[in-house]
């Protein structure tokens, strides 16, 4: 029934015809040309200056050959999921490396990094970690429990 329905809607539609738009100010567009040995003429007759293309081309290379030399010194980065945070330990964590002028993701990165060469300070972090998570699940099985409650029927007492 509701494929009828729109058709019908489809048929009872009007549209206005519009008129075949006049483009006689237009005398006629001319294609770009990406060809760089015209593009290369046009800048030397444009500035009277004799460019050679192999010269263009070679320092183009030599450019783009420094750019991803210094690019490979600098270790890859790969995107990671989002980051659940309690709201206070984020409003203060935002607010520390804004003054600081970094990313969260970057002092999650160096904070790894220090805590990975320190095996004491690693062994405290994950405990405190496993704490956290045990909350967190803590908190899930409550929220889960009281969605339950709430969704259900109230039963009428019995008289």
């Amino acid at each position: 029934m509701a494929d009828s329905v729109l058709d019908r809607i489809r048929q009872n539609r009007q549209r206005p015809a519009v008129a075949t738009r006049d483009d006689s100010l237009i005398t006629g567009v001319q294609p770009v040309d990406t060809d760089i040995s015209t593009n290369t003429q046009i800048v030397e007759d444009v500035l009277d200056v004799s460019v050679s293309t192999e010269a263009i081309s070679d320092n183009a290379q030599d450019t783009l050959g420094e750019l991803k030399a210094e690019l490979a010194k600098i270790p890859e980065t790969t995107r990671h999921s989002a980051i659940v945070l309690e709201k206070e330990v984020d409003q203060v964590l935002t607010r520390y490396c804004k003054e600081n002028r970094i990313t969260i993701e970057v002092f999650l990165e160096a904070a790894w990094i220090h805590a990975a060469s320190n095996p004491s300070t690693m062994k405290k972090i994950v405990t405190e970690a496993k704490r956290r998570y045990d909350d967190r699940k803590q908190a899930g099985k409550l929220r889960r429990l009281i969605t339950m409650i709430e969704g259900r029927p109230t039963a009428k007492p019995s008289k």
